[in-house]
């Protein structure tokens, strides 16, 4: 590694004009100054491109697409890249001024990672109060079965740092419009097939909490999951589990799928997922089926008291293998 190596923050934005200036001048604040900033905008409407570029001129690399979504986004800031690393930074988190030192100190301790991540600290809408924020994800060595099994992606993106190299190895992330959550489960899943990753607990990304956050979306984050568990199945499971657990993993994001579609309405759709997953997982068809069913009898309304109905009767259940026990 050079001892002063270019690093590209690259920030996808799509609408985020109240947020994204933060994110910037967080970027340059960082105490590691060979930095360049490319902002690319997603197609926003709310006049980002003209604020951006009346407020920082040359000192961002400014590019603009129609809207494909942020993975396709971040792509374009890739191919744009000059460094030898690339962090990726979303329009409404912050890093803290130390990020990029601190990363590029773990690359250097450590020359065979490819990916190096950090724990963050989630904030309030405005950037900078507090929120309780979950413990930091420890990974082993064995870190792409460990991400296969969990039911999302637990790195958070704008808390990574990659080699350029491992990234366009990979073919960046997936070039799919229709992918707009849990794009980055897949990505690091992909990185973490070929490359090494290596964990930082300190919080040094800020993230923030608001109600337009794409990650609490919930049709499009068990979408984006499922679409995630279908590929992997190209990417190779065998070192992981048995064919029998991952079916078991691809039905149930049909499953989770099914449910929303059904909650917004959506009830052939939702149909066709429980009776695929069924058929991908035998042992669970006979349930799968029945909520098939549902989907023609009850009105999207009666989800939620559906699944309330269901978590009381496994609290009941549960209580009476303790009593028996």
């Amino acid at each position: 590694m050079q001892s002063d190596p270019l690093v590209s923050i690259v920030i996808p934005t799509f609408n985020r004009r109240q947020f994204v200036a933060d994110a910037i001048e967080s970027c340059l604040a960082q105490t590691y100054a060979n930095c360049e900033i490319i902002v690319v905008d997603d197609g926003s409407s709310d006049g980002t491109g003209d604020y951006l570029q009346r407020r920082y001129g040359r000192r961002i690399a400014y590019i603009h697409q129609a809207n494909q979504g942020p993975g396709i986004a971040r792509n374009r800031g890739i191919e744009a890249a000059k460094g030898e690393f690339v962090h990726f930074l979303d329009a409404d988190d912050q890093l803290h001024e130390r990020k990029v030192e601190i990363c590029l100190e773990a690359f250097a301790r450590h020359p065979a990672v490819s990916v190096v991540f950090t724990h963050y600290q989630q904030v309030a809408s405005n950037g900078r109060a507090p929120v309780e924020t979950g413990p930091f994800e420890q990974y082993t060595d064995n870190i792409y079965c460990e991400l296969l099994r969990q039911t999302g992606c637990r790195i958070l993106t704008s808390s990574s740092m990659c080699r350029s190299a491992a990234l366009r190895a990979i073919g960046g992330f997936a070039d799919d419009v229709e992918f707009r959550s849990a794009e980055d489960w897949d990505l690091f899943l992909r990185l973490a097939r070929r490359f090494r990753f290596h964990g930082i607990g300190e919080q040094l990304v800020y993230r923030r909490v608001h109600g337009g956050m794409i990650s609490d979306h919930k049709l499009y984050g068990a979408y984006g999951r499922l679409k995630t568990i279908q590929n992997a199945r190209q990417y190779g499971w065998e070192g992981c589990m048995s064919r029998s657990e991952f079916d078991q993993l691809e039905a149930a994001r049909h499953h989770v799928y099914a449910f929303y579609l059904w909650g917004a309405g959506r009830r052939g759709e939702a149909r066709r997922h429980f009776i695929r997953a069924a058929r991908i997982f035998p042992p669970l068809a006979r349930q799968r089926r029945l909520y098939a069913l549902y989907t023609r009898l009850l009105p999207p309304q009666s989800l939620n008291l559906t699944l309330a109905l269901i978590h009381r009767i496994r609290r009941l259940l549960g209580r009476r293998d303790d009593s028996n026990g």
